[in-house]
């Protein structure tokens, strides 16, 4: 009897030797497992690779530097994981709606006096519907979707703008170019504005390493003077209204630490970018008026882009069903006006309008629409954190590129596809419930 009280008692003492103490358990509760087990290098969250994240990477890298041989291995590793991966594959609202666009383009282009082009320029959009495929089922996981953010920004900042800087050439009115897409100057603004939001993000992620943060910094600072350096106009408005209320606001939150980091980038400024420039961005008030468009711009660009916007809606009256077919509008406005010849419409809207009809023009708006406002409402019912401030980064980057494409052609350009797919990814990330420690865990362990 006594024996078997004794091992009652050390059994007793056992177990409250091995049960934590109420310090502990609230210690173990309040630390976030995801913060604990971060990357070294990186400081980014713990994530598995895939062959769709892997063959989405290499298809990036083609699409940011052009090496488009590159690119067809890409996308051949990101079809295989979407057959080998054991999860299973999404197809959210946006690739349907996108699905849907892709499809109106292709009946348009049996009506299109161009069915050539129109059938190739549908071709296009069917494989930027994959790459947004790809995207969402790649980017399943925060740290997925920062590394992957982090990898598009270093490609980007290398190469388009690197090259730009470092052996770039200049068109016949002194604006910076590369090469491929970005020997247009608005391209490559626009494309540096998109990319800015990325860098801002992980700029103001505070858990991420210094040196991703003095990265991106840099970045920042060398987008900002590509964008200059480029004159590009629209890009200018686009930023001012897009990122601009953005660093307001946290100007008035930290004042002496944005006023310092706004020097910083004046003086280098200053350094960098001619006087020309801040002549030709000087006179954007009078691109207003037709009366006053011949002294902002003694090249004439923007009084031309003025006759353009009418021939485009004059297509769009007389095709307000199907349009000219996707890619066929510089044709038609050489039709419309033999003298002035090929042009763009430099409005992405009304290029819409005028090559997909008003069917074409809803579904891409709806596209866009959809998924901001999905974007927006997860993130504000979201607690605070590190994906929360980049997604806002990147959803304000976003509207500025839609105030841009008011005063260009953006229609067939990858990357906006792609950030649309990126902002899905982390508001359904933003909307799941957050992970255990367990979950945390078998990732690291993964």
């Amino acid at each position: 009897m006594n024996m078997q009280s004794r091992r009652t008692r050390e059994s007793g003492r056992d177990a409250s030797s091995s049960a934590p103490s109420p310090t502990t358990q609230q210690d173990s509760s309040s630390s976030d497992p995801q913060t604990e087990a971060r990357s070294y290098w990186l400081g980014l969250p713990p994530f598995k690779w895939s062959l769709t994240l892997l063959g989405l990477c290499i298809f990036t890298f083609a699409i940011v530097t052009y090496y488009f041989p590159v690119g067809i291995v890409g996308a051949v590793v990101a079809a295989a994981g979407l057959f080998l991966d054991r999860d299973k594959v999404r197809v959210p609202f946006p690739i349907w709606i996108y699905g849907a666009f892709t499809f109106w383009a292709l009946v348009a282009s049996f009506v299109s006096p161009y069915s050539e082009i129109a059938l190739e320029n549908f071709l296009e959009h069917l494989k930027l519907l994959a790459i947004m495929l790809f995207t969402v089922n790649a980017l399943r996981t925060e740290g997925q979707l920062r590394f992957y953010l982090l990898f598009f920004l270093g490609c980007f900042v290398l190469f388009p703008v690197r090259g730009t800087l470092v052996g770039g050439d200049a068109d016949d009115s002194g604006r910076v170019v590369w090469n491929y897409i970005y020997s247009n100057s608005n391209d490559l603004a626009t494309l540096c504005l998109i990319a800015l939001g990325i860098a801002l993000g992980l700029v103001f992620a505070k858990p991420s390493r210094t040196v991703v943060r003095l990265g991106a910094g840099i970045s920042s600072i060398l987008l900002v003077v590509v964008m200059l350096l480029t004159q590009s106009r629209q890009a200018l408005v686009g930023l001012l209204a897009g990122i601009g209320p953005g660093l307001i606001v946290l100007a008035l939150k930290r004042p002496v630490r944005l006023l310092f980091s706004a020097g910083i980038l004046a003086l280098i400024i200053s350094l960098t970018v001619p006087a020309s420039v801040w002549e030709r961005f000087a006179g954007m008030e009078k691109l207003t008026s037709e009366s006053t468009i011949a002294q902002a711009d003694p090249e004439g660009s923007a009084e031309e882009r003025f006759e353009i916007l009418k021939i485009a809606w004059q297509v769009f009256v007389d095709n307000p069903v199907f349009g000219v077919g996707l890619g066929v509008y510089p044709r038609e406005n050489a039709r419309y006006d033999p003298v002035m010849g090929r042009r763009d419409t430099h409005n992405t809207y009304l290029n819409l309008a005028a090559e997909l009809g008003l069917p074409g023009l809803a579904l891409w708006c709806v596209l866009v629409w959809s998924v901001l406002r999905y974007a927006y409402r997860r993130r504000r019912l979201a607690a605070p954190g590190e994906l929360a401030t980049q997604q806002a980064w990147l959803e304000r980057a976003f509207w500025g590129y839609l105030v841009a494409a008011i005063f260009g052609t953006f229609v067939s350009l990858s990357f906006p596809y792609v950030i649309l797919a990126v902002l899905w990814c982390s508001a359904t990330l933003l909307a799941a419930p957050a992970q255990t420690p367990e979950s945390t865990d078998q990732t690291t362990n993964a």
